[in-house]
């Protein structure tokens, strides 16, 4: 095994035990020592493989978007089902991960952050944001091609939905945490099936 995968391996390995910590204690409650004490390594070892805090933030949110939009893409890449269905599967996937894995507890890691340092790290905020447009413009042409076989009649235009769509379920999960309940994903999820995918 080469010196660089051991190394993006062993990087890997402590994102994937930081990212838990971020996830439940957002960026200002998570130190770099809370981070390594789950990991196991001396404190020193961080600095080896991220350059700061931030840079490894950085990293976990790449990380969290692969693992996270990864599966639910494919949902809307599969092609044997109609756009529209795709649409519908793909946020219904979405929200039950919420509701069934994460117990309406946890919201979306990227949300959470942005929220808390959008304001404050232009590197988080950026790394964030060129996510999101990546979500976006897939949402995007799928709502286009739904629009095109005549699926969906909504006037907006496909870019508007889709980002109307991913503001809402952000709103909706603040709300889901404050209540602990399902009710605002699950009514968000309505909007989305009988107004603006109509």
């Amino acid at each position: 095994m080469t010196k660089t995968l051991k190394h993006d391996l062993k990087a890997d390995a402590l994102l994937e035990k930081g990212m838990e910590l971020l996830w439940s204690k957002g960026y200002n409650a998570t130190s770099v020592n809370d981070i390594v004490k789950v990991a196991g390594i001396p404190k020193g070892s961080f600095y080896f493989y991220f350059e700061s805090k931030e840079d490894f933030v950085v990293k976990a949110i790449d990380k969290y978007f692969c693992l996270m939009f990864t599966p639910a893409k494919a949902i809307l890449e599969n092609k044997s089902l109609s756009p529209k269905q795709r649409l519908l599967d793909f946020h219904e996937f979405r929200i039950n991960i919420l509701k069934n894995e994460l117990e309406c507890k946890m919201g979306c890691m990227a949300c959470n952050i942005g929220n808390e340092m959008a304001e404050h790290s232009e590197k988080i905020r950026t790394a964030i944001l060129i996510h999101d447009q990546i979500i976006i413009s897939t949402i995007t042409d799928v709502i286009q091609e739904a629009k095109d076989l005549g699926e969906i009649k909504n006037m907006m235009s496909s870019e508007d939905i889709a980002a109307f769509i991913e503001d809402a379920g952000k709103g909706a999960m603040i709300s889901m945490k404050e209540m602990k309940s399902s009710y605002p994903i699950d009514n968000a999820m309505n909007m989305i099936r009988n107004v603006l995918l109509k």
